[in-house]
């Protein structure tokens, strides 16, 4: 009796807790934004239950894109990408295909957080796609955000305003999604808005915006601090009475946030309005607690944006030499790590102080400077739209022929005499092509007579090779080893490479994770130049793997396959000296 008594007990508690799996899900949606910290630590609460509280797929992908967005929010990118890989293929195998677009949302933020744009657009485009294909609004609104935040900071700024101002157009149709999943609040959006406006010199209606929503009472927390911080910078900027008043409500809101990495990025935020106020000291001591804690913890972008504004207040405030010291080691970073708008910013930093204490020769040199580091983020972008570009072609050409093949199919018997008189039509239509195409060939022909078929290129290799032979020209190979770089990435660090070289060098992409350059009219020195230019390049895509690249120089009795031997050999060699430890 007492065992069934037992039993019936365990029934009653354990049956809530059965039931009400979405409500905690739901609960934490909330708290990813306002209290991340509290938030993981329900998460792991959650998937720590194993009976017998059962979650289905779906439940547990959405808890897995809950952990992913969390880490967003504290700074873990390099976790929010390998957990966003690692669920949009496991969303792929389980066909639970509204689950993608979220993912890889997640994982191009991670990558807008790192300041890697080149990464986190083509995914933005496929998420933007596929949320709009699988009618998915929570998705589209955040990728929509997303794609605004990059474009505001690459001055793009009619695309940004237009994918903003959708995102918060279709907000309501997200809310009311009947299968949710995550969807940041709207002030996220409104945010990123402000600062559009703000950035194309319309500060008041900057202010305006977030003003309006700030009367709302469900901003709590970290949503909170970064409401009220925003809200002080633009009404500093439109110089409104109102800003000390608002700087001080957001320090009184500091407490509310949960980790170091948090309060960093919010003392560099509010650094930066103690420096527009000229008051130095206080700018100062707040940027030196947010470099140690980035510095800790290795958020490199985050040291690097913190070490720069250190730099422009000791300017500022006089220590000069503290200042031009952090200022270059910020621009050795930037250029080390491809970070052009940090870059962009250093540059118009000194090329502001050698004016004011005229050396004009100094600050044009680095008004020059910030000119090529703005060229080489225009160039980095270019590319990736175009590859956007082309990718988006591909697929709609693709759409086309399946939409064609499937109209074709549904054909029926009882349209056989307007499919007679369509095909008819067709064959006139395609003989008159024909006709004007042979026409034109012939005329073609007679203008240039001596016209020559591509070469293929095998045939190219060969001929290159048995040139070099004959007249005694240099000629080098150079092999990169690319499986490290995603495949994603490896078209635009070709046509990188492309761009680099001279007309006459020949790219070549093997299928086993290698790219050939072959070089005519080079010596070694000159390889080992392009070598150096190729490294920069390539290293930001290789994900913190080492470069390999190997070269050889042709010998008389070089093929193609020696060369590759001979290349592969000094490569093998290159990794070993690089392994070897210094002093």
């Amino acid at each position: 009796m007492d065992f069934r008594i037992v039993v019936l007990s365990l029934t009653f508690w354990l049956a809530p807790v059965w039931a009400s799996t979405s409500v905690p899900l739901d609960t934490i949606d909330t708290l990813i934004y306002q209290y991340p910290s509290a938030a993981l630590i329900e998460i792991n609460d959650l998937e720590a239950i194993s009976s017998p509280v059962k979650l289905s797929e779906t439940e547990k992908l959405r808890l897995a894109l809950f952990r992913c967005e969390t880490f967003l929010q504290l700074g873990e990118n390099e976790a929010a990408i390998n957990l966003a890989r690692i669920s949009e293929a496991k969303a792929k195998i389980l066909k639970l295909e509204q689950a993608r677009p979220y993912f890889l949302n997640c994982m191009a933020g991670a990558f807008t957080n790192y300041g890697d744009f080149r990464q986190a657009l083509p995914i933005l485009d496929s998420s933007i796609l596929l949320s709009r294909e699988l009618k998915q609004p929570q998705s589209l609104v955040n990728g929509l955000r997303l794609r605004g935040i990059i474009d505001t900071q690459v001055d793009s700024y009619s695309s940004a305003f237009e994918d903003l101002s959708l995102a918060i157009d279709i907000y309501p149709d997200a809310q009311n999604q009947e299968q949710g999943w995550t969807l940041p609040p709207l002030i996220y959006i409104q945010i990123p808005l402000s600062k559009l406006l703000a950035k194309k010199t319309k500060i008041r209606q900057a202010f305006e915006i977030i003003e309006r929503a700030a009367d709302s009472k469900e901003f709590q927390g970290k949503v909170r601090v970064v409401l009220t911080t925003h809200m002080a910078k633009m009404a500093q900027l439109n110089q409104y009475s109102s800003s000390d008043n608002l700087i001080q409500q957001a320090k009184t809101l500091l407490p509310e946030l949960g980790t170091a990495f948090e309060l960093a990025i919010s003392y560099t935020e509010m650094a930066q309005l103690e420096y527009k106020r000229k008051n130095f000291i206080r700018a100062i001591q707040l940027l030196e607690i947010s470099l140690n804690t980035f510095k800790k913890q290795k958020k490199t972008i985050e040291e690097l944006r913190a070490q720069r504004l250190l730099g422009e207040v000791l300017l500022a405030s006089g220590n000069t030499d503290k200042a031009l010291k952090l200022i270059n080691k910020s621009i050795s970073a930037g250029l080390r790590t491809s970070h052009y708008a940090e870059l962009i910013l250093s540059y118009q930093v000194l090329g502001s102080y050698y004016a004011s204490i005229g050396d004009f020769k100094q600050a044009h040199l680095y008004q020059l400077k910030r000119f090529d580091a703005a060229e080489n983020s225009f160039n980095f972008i270019k590319d990736t739209r175009l590859l956007q570009l082309n990718a988006r072609v591909s697929r709609q050409q693709q759409v086309f022929k399946t939409e064609l093949l499937q109209s074709n199919s549904s054909i029926n018997v009882g349209q056989g005499f307007k499919s007679g008189y369509i095909a008819i039509l067709l064959t006139l239509l395609f003989g008159f092509i024909l006709g004007v195409i042979t026409i034109r060939y012939k005329k073609r022909t007679i203008q240039a007579p001596l016209a020559i078929e591509p070469q293929s290129r095998e045939h190219k290799i060969e001929r290159l090779i048995s040139n070099s032979k004959q007249a005694g020209y240099p000629l080098s190979l150079v092999v990169i080893h690319t499986a490290d770089v995603y495949q994603t990435n490896l078209p635009l660090l070709i046509s990188r490479i492309e761009n680099l070289l001279r007309d006459q060098d020949l790219v070549i992409n093997r299928e086993d994770g290698e790219l050939l350059l072959l070089l005519p009219h080079t010596k070694e020195g000159g390889t080992l130049r392009v070598i150096e230019q190729i490294k920069e390049i390539i290293t930001p895509l290789l994900n913190g793997n080492k470069t390999k690249i190997g070269y050889a120089r042709m010998q008389q009795h070089d093929s193609l396959s020696s060369l590759i031997k001979r290349a592969h050999i000094q490569q093998l060699r290159q990794t070993k000296i690089d392994k070897e430890p210094t002093g």
